[in-house]
C-alpha cells in the first residue's frame, strides 16, 4: 500500500529593483511553465528559514523572508496533496545564478508580471494579486487562504 502524505513548501515572491518577479521556468518535451521559486520544509525546520534556504541553494540569493502572504491548499492531479506558503521576500545579497547544477530542464530569471499573462503560469489565478504587491509590499489579502480548484 502507498503511504499517502501530505507536503509542505514555502513558494517566495521576488522582486528586483526592476520591479521583475523572481520566477523558476521549467522546460521538458511533455511541459513548459513557470511557477514562483520554492520547495519542501523539512522537519523541524521554520517556514521562513525553508524560504531563505530554498532561495539560497536555487538562485545563489540571500533573502530576508518579510511577511506571509498567502497559503493555498492545493489537491495536485498526480501527485496528491500539497499546502503551500507564500511569502514576500527581499534580495540581501548573494551572486545569482540562473540555473540549478542538478536539473537541466529549469532555470529562473526575473520577468515582468505582464509576461507571465503570455505563458503557462502557475498558479495563474495569482497575477492579480502578484500585481497588488507589486505595488505596495504591505499590500495584505483580504482572504489569504487559497482553495485549490480541483
Amino acid at each position: 500500500m502507498r503511504t499517502k502524505h501530505i507536503s509542505i513548501r514555502t513558494r517566495t515572491l521576488i522582486f528586483n529593483e526592476k520591479d521583475e518577479i523572481l520566477v523558476q521556468h521549467h522546460l521538458t518535451s511533455r511541459n513548459d511553465y513557470y511557477r514562483l521559486p520554492g520547495g519542501g520544509v523539512n522537519y523541524r525546520e521554520k517556514l521562513e528559514d525553508c524560504v531563505v534556504r530554498e532561495i539560497r541553494e536555487e538562485t545563489g540569493l540571500n533573502v530576508k523572508a518579510e511577511h506571509l502572504l498567502w497559503v493555498r491548499d492545493f489537491l495536485e492531479q498526480f501527485s496528491g496533496h500539497s499546502v503551500e506558503f507564500f511569502f514576500l521576500a527581499t534580495i540581501l545579497g548573494g551572486e545569482f545564478k540562473s540555473t540549478l547544477e542538478s536539473d537541466d530542464n529549469s532555470h529562473f530569471l526575473f520577468v515582468r508580471l505582464e509576461d507571465l499573462e503570455n505563458v503557462v503560469f502557475y498558479p495563474k489565478e495569482f497575477l492579480q494579486k502578484l500585481k497588488a504587491v507589486r505595488v505596495d509590499r504591505n499590500w495584505v489579502d483580504k482572504n489569504p487562504y487559497v482553495r485549490s480548484v480541483n
